[in-house]
């Protein structure tokens, strides 16, 4: 008992690191309200007739208990029901996993309860607390990892269920997008939400590098749009912090260049430019160890120039394919 305990808090553990690598991408990416919108529409269609999306507002993401506690959310939006007063909102609670953890939905509930809480005495305040009624507050579970999710999404799973009083403990569902069920033909035309879903499902992939290279492909000929190539580095800096794929491990030492081809050295790494103007890692046996599935070698499809110097050696190392 003591040893499956022990296993289990350690479990635990890493699932919280696992997660601290994941949450600034997503909070960064799912706090942007354009992006936030087209991916809600994509994933709940019907939401476009019910809910008035031009007026939808992330709310603050800290929740305070009565014991003036902090609670920090992932995300949460508030926007206006069609054909309501103005004071009929909906809430989405978008909660980001990226593991199976086993107490989500008792998370969920304590933070629909806070949610609630905030509003009953936002009511009294403005003087509308005479039939108020609660706002619905819809969760959904945005999950990616390396296995499907497999913890419970109704509340009831995580309570003994005592025969006859069932209809008397408290139930509800959260709405689960696992982004490893989705194939990536399947994810949305849109470029903005197709380069962030994409490499939130590739960066749990042993072909990270390849993925990344097709999100390239999709976004190069519009870097020169400042937001495009803010969404390009962000994605570079997400895949080489968070994917084990991508490690840079053992990778910490220059390697010799050919002859007369220009060498340009960062953190005592060596990169060189061939004759078709792609950017070229040398050395196989340091290949290896980034764990890229052996290639014969690796190249860059990316202009120097394109990137400021600080994001080069991740573009380098991320923006790869196999030359079998």
């Amino acid at each position: 008992m003591g040893e499956q305990n022990e296993t289990d808090e350690q479990q635990s553990q890493d699932d919280v690191k696992q997660q601290a690598r994941h949450d600034p991408f997503f909070r960064s990416t799912f706090s942007e309200p354009a992006l936030f919108r087209k991916w809600l529409v994509w994933f709940l269609p019907v939401v476009s007739k019910l809910l008035d999306l031009d007026r939808l507002e992330l709310q603050n993401d800290s929740l305070i208990d009565e014991k003036l506690k902090v609670h920090y959310n992932d995300l949460l939006y508030k926007i206006p029901i069609r054909g309501t007063d103005k004071n009929m909102v909906v809430f989405i609670l978008l909660e980001h996993k990226a593991a199976s953890e086993r107490w989500t939905m008792l998370q969920i509930l304590r933070y629909i309860v806070l949610i609630w809480m905030r509003e009953i005495n936002a009511a009294i305040e403005q003087n509308r607390f005479a039939g108020f009624v609660l706002p619905p507050v819809l969760p959904i579970i945005l999950y990616h990892g390396e296995r499907p999710f497999t913890a419970p999404i109704r509340f009831s799973e995580l309570v003994y269920q005592f025969k006859g009083f069932e209809k008397h403990s408290p139930d509800f569902e959260g709405m689960l997008f696992d982004l490893t069920l989705t194939a990536e033909s399947d994810l949305p035309e849109d470029l903005d939400l197709y380069a962030v879903l994409t490499v939130m499902q590739a960066v749990f992939r042993p072909d990270v590098a390849e993925r990344i290279l097709r999100i390239y492909t999709k976004l190069k000929h519009k870097l020169g749009d400042p937001h495009y190539r803010d969404r390009w580095l962000k994605i570079l800096r997400y895949a080489m912090t968070s994917s084990k794929y991508l490690s840079p491990k053992n990778i910490n030492r220059p390697v010799r260049k050919p002859q007369n081809e220009p060498a340009y050295f960062i953190k005592k790494q060596c990169f060189w430019e061939n004759e078709q103007g792609f950017w070229q890692f040398p050395n196989k046996s340091i290949i290896k160890q980034i764990g890229l599935l052996s290639p014969k070698k690796i190249i860059v499809q990316l202009s120097f120039a394109m990137l400021k110097l600080e994001h080069f050696e991740a573009s380098v190392r991320a923006i790869t394919f196999v030359d079998r």
